[in-house]
């Protein structure tokens, strides 16, 4: 019998059906303001996943005066966003929203939020969008009870059409371009991947598939080093594995070195800033240098400290650190925003289990 990983998805339908006598009446709306229109050009954005089943996924905005609107892709297009918001990209001057359980991608100009098109044709429970040249390039889990039917959909940024499908292992995510390659990581979707493929863009094959810990969940690149991080199996499933960290040659696909974390460690989010990775434990928050490939025994902060709840989503960008605090999944949730000494700068109602953070500027 095929084990079920309680990766966001599956564990947001158990809470959702846990709560759905109670969710309708008791769940806080976010407060609708006014959407400024035509000018979303400098500030940050919040994807809002929304309830899982609801079709309530949001879009929020702070632009760079301090100002909060809610909302913003419903409020420019008149119509919701859909089930479930993932992630989201932009390449030239449009937005991509991908959007899982509806099973479509969002697209918008980048500064009016005006929808130009929604990509539904070979789209099933996609993930995340990386670009290059003329093409997008979406990772989708398939039926997620299918472990042989994930790909990654290549998407004519002209036509907003797919025009053909990379076969990969189960549960492909996040990715990461770099010197003609695509690298992939197979979390492993509702089973546990340990693998990292590597696609190249010209040819749109599968040059190599790079072996790491179980559950690779978050992948940045540093010059010519990609650094990986593995969460490893959860106690849950009864196969406990070890979390662990990889430095791989992004040209020879070698591991250069790897560190493993201690036993019942599980790291989640890792994120790059300056020559410094910044990664989140136990719901703190880690920095080492590359120069210096050595886990770090002390967090720099401990966002609990601050009223931080479940920590959803991690971004580290131009000398800030922002997290994402889902709440208890039902009510609206929270960004927190701090300095890299871990000091709060900033902290704001968003919508929905918040999950990342973009910027436009």
């Amino acid at each position: 019998m095929k084990k079920i990983q309680l990766n966001k998805t599956i564990l947001l339908s158990i809470i959702c059906l846990a709560i759905l006598s109670c969710t309708s009446d008791d769940r806080d709306d976010p407060v609708q303001e006014v959407p400024i229109t035509g000018d979303y050009t400098q500030g940050l954005f919040v994807l809002n996943e929304g309830g899982y089943g609801s079709s309530n996924a949001s879009v929020s905005f702070l632009d760079n005066e301090g100002q909060l609107y809610q909302s913003i892709f419903a409020g420019v297009n008149d119509k919701n966003l859909g089930d479930t918001a993932q992630s989201m990209g932009f390449n030239e001057d449009y937005g991509y929203i991908v959007v899982n359980n509806s099973s479509t991608v969002e697209v918008v100009d980048r500064n009016t939020f005006t929808s130009i098109a929604t990509v539904t044709s070979q789209i099933v429970n996609p993930r995340y969008i990386a670009f290059s040249d003329s093409n997008g390039f979406i990772t989708n889990w398939g039926d997620p009870n299918d472990p042989n039917d994930d790909y990654v959909a290549v998407l004519n940024l002209e036509t907003n059409l797919v025009e053909s499908k990379i076969i990969v292992s189960e549960g492909p995510e996040k990715m990461v371009v770099h010197n003609g390659k695509l690298f992939v990581a197979q979390k492993g979707g509702y089973g546990y991947g340990n693998t990292i493929t590597v696609i190249d863009l010209e040819t749109q094959l599968v040059v190599s598939n790079i072996e790491v810990s179980d559950v690779p969940t978050g992948m940045v690149i540093s010059d010519n080093s990609l650094y990986v991080l593995c969460a490893g199996k959860a106690p849950y499933t009864g196969e406990e594995t070890q979390g662990a960290l990889y430095k791989i040659n992004a040209n020879t696909y070698t591991t250069e070195a790897s560190l493993s974390f201690p036993e019942g460690v599980h790291p989640s989010f890792l994120e790059l800033d300056n020559n410094t990775l910044y990664f989140t434990q136990e719901g703190s928050v880690y920095a080492m240098t590359t120069a210096n490939f050595q886990l770090p025994t002390t967090p720099i902060f401990e966002p609990a400290l601050d009223g931080l709840e479940i920590l959803y989503g991690f971004t580290v960008a131009e000398g800030l650190i922002y997290l994402a605090d889902a709440k208890d999944y039902a009510s609206n949730g929270e960004t927190f925003i701090y300095n890299l000494n871990g000091a709060l700068q900033q902290q704001f109602t968003v919508a929905i289990i918040p999950n990342s953070f973009y910027f436009n500027n």
